[in-house]
């Protein structure tokens, strides 16, 4: 990994704050004839954005309040360019992806410290290293999105230590601090995502699971030992299942039954992008909870651009992060899978967006995460290798 070059340093630097990653978004950018060729050739990608500009359209005509409609129309359509930013404009995406992983290690154990510390620093009315007496704020990404900013870490650390023997105990500290930062934020949607993503860098390669097996439970034995020692962690982990008297869990089940009945009755377009907040109200039932959002990207989707921008946005996302790994299933791409595959699952309780999300999953589809590589420290990866490392050169 150079430390030079622009990818890495970036990578490393995206954890911190999501201004970082529209600065990185703008450097991208730069190669902005490229890219657009890119997209153009690539015809699922260049389908993909024609078909939700076309339904995107429609949905926003359909809605009560066209202006805000049509202002949000272009979310999914911009989700999708900055993944191509990351499958066109990325150079390095190895490189990349271990910056991340270290920024991430890094950013946990700032939060670790800061909480230790209860630090509560701020710039004027900008947090710096803020409210450590609770959750946590970091340059303005507090709780659930702090948390989010450090999942990548967690599944990209284990899976650059299992595969890799340059720094590979570097890379699991960077596991293990992101790991502790997620509790400091008590996240309990970041702990569930990260979980399953620590889950899929074995499930996709099981020989792992009987080669590291002293690692697994020593991980685990780490896991319940912090939750133990924490009483509040405790709680807050034993409350994720807790669904009768959790008010929070319960409140968020009552605004998923409100939103499943405007998808009921707004199934093919959906309400309109940007619409939900007001027409939630006239949905609400009398003591049900108040919301702005729908509190799952999925139905945030759904709900918005009806079933034909669901399917269209998701379906273009599965080909864009799941069919690279049936056409050429690498370590490096499985790492990047489970590397994003945690914030698909937090989001699954929250509305949140993380910079480099996006920019990890187009590095899956990205040509040099898979078998044949080009440039001066490219691999030849062995069908089953003992490390990316342990290969012919």
């Amino acid at each position: 990994m150079d430390p030079r070059h622009r990818d890495t340093r970036w990578g490393f630097t995206l954890p911190f704050t999501p201004a970082l990653g529209l600065v990185y978004y703008g450097i991208l950018l730069t190669k902005c004839k490229e890219i657009a060729g890119s997209i153009r050739s690539h015809r699922t990608t260049r389908g993909a954005i024609v078909a939700l500009a076309i339904t995107g359209v429609i949905s926003a005509l359909l809605a009560p309040d066209k202006t805000a409609a049509f202002i949000n129309m272009p979310i999914p359509i911009v989700f999708i360019v900055i993944c191509a930013l990351g499958r066109w404009g990325i150079v390095r995406p190895r490189d990349f992806l271990r910056a991340i992983v270290l920024g991430c290690g890094v950013l946990g154990l700032v939060v670790i410290i800061s909480h230790q510390l209860r630090l509560n620093i701020w710039w004027g009315s900008i947090p710096i290293l803020a409210n450590f007496g609770r959750r946590g704020n970091v340059l303005g990404m507090a709780d659930n999105g702090l948390a989010a900013m450090l999942e990548a870490g967690v599944a990209g650390g284990i899976g650059f230590f299992l595969y890799e023997t340059r720094y590979r105990w570097l890379y699991l500290l960077a596991s293990i601090t992101s790991l502790l930062g997620i509790f400091v934020t008590y996240s309990r949607g970041s702990m569930v995502g990260t979980l399953v993503a620590v889950l899929l860098v074995f499930a996709m390669d099981k020989q792992l699971i009987k080669k590291h097996w002293k690692l697994i439970i020593a991980l685990g034995v780490l896991v319940i030992v912090v939750i133990g020692q924490s009483p509040g962690l405790s709680r807050r982990v034993a409350s994720i299942v807790n669904v009768s008297t959790n008010s929070s869990n319960t409140g968020r089940l009552e605004i998923y039954e409100v939103t499943w009945n405007m998808i009921k009755e707004h199934p093919i377009f959906g309400i309109g992008p940007g619409q939900y907040g007001a027409i939630y109200e006239t949905y609400r039932p009398e003591g049900y909870f108040k919301a702005r959002s729908p509190h799952n990207m999925y139905l945030f989707v759904m709900v918005g651009w009806g079933l034909v921008g669901f399917v269209l946005f998701f379906g273009w996302m599965a080909s864009m992060v799941i069919y690279p790994l049936f056409v050429d299933n690498t370590p490096y791409r499985r790492v990047a899978f489970a590397m994003m595959a945690s914030f698909w699952v937090h989001v699954l309780f929250n509305d949140l967006y993380v910079a480099h999300v996006p920019l990890i999953m187009g590095c899956i589809a990205h040509p040099d995460l898979g078998t044949s590589l080009s440039g001066s420290d490219s691999l030849t990866q062995a069908k089953n290798p003992k490390s990316m490392d342990d290969v012919t050169l």
